[in-house]
């Protein structure tokens, strides 16, 4: 009987794990066209909220896989950029207008069962698991908007959501030294 138990305990363990490992998935996709004597690659990244969770998604110009989730927030959030952060923006209720700076003020927030698109674009041949479109892949962060702390996802902070299902980027822009 103790035996059985542990069993059932181990199983439901490991179901609700594999379960919340797929609150967001990602569809990977690459598509080739030529451009007269030039080929180029259209890398896409399709994730699909598939969670009751609002999270939030943003692309680092460097890649940042091995910071934790909080070293992530506070580098995309709390650290100064000319003479604010973008959580100081988005706290500010004086700010007018906003148009975001891809790797400073970029981000996406991603309702329960809502998805975007992140692509990015390059010349010549790449293959799906090439260097690339892995570095690429660890350069997009999405993490739930409860780790953000002071972060309320509420119709003051609409104008800083990116507005669009998609956004693409050319493959330079991060790849330049």
């Amino acid at each position: 009987m103790k035996r059985i138990s542990l069993i059932t305990l181990g199983l439901i363990l490991y179901l609700s794990s594999f379960s919340q490992k797929n609150l967001i998935s990602v569809e990977r996709n690459i598509y080739k066209f030529n451009v007269d004597t030039t080929s180029y690659r259209q890398l896409d990244f399709n994730y699909s909220n598939n969670s009751d969770s609002t999270y939030i998604l943003w692309i680092e110009k460097d890649n940042v896989e091995s910071l934790s989730n909080y070293q992530k927030i506070r580098k995309h959030f709390f650290t100064m950029k000319g003479d604010f952060s973008l959580i100081q923006m988005l706290w500010d209720g004086n700010v007018g207008s906003f148009t975001p700076e891809l790797f400073d003020g970029f981000m996406k927030i991603v309702k329960p069962k809502e998805q975007f698109s992140v692509s990015f674009l390059k010349s010549g041949k790449d293959s799906p698991n090439s260097y690339l479109t892995i570095l690429f892949e660890k350069q997009i962060v999405i993490v739930n908007s409860t780790e953000i702390k002071g972060l309320e996802i509420n119709s003051s902070i609409d104008m800083f959501n990116y507005k669009a299902k998609s956004v693409t980027i050319l493959a330079e822009w991060l790849t330049k030294k």
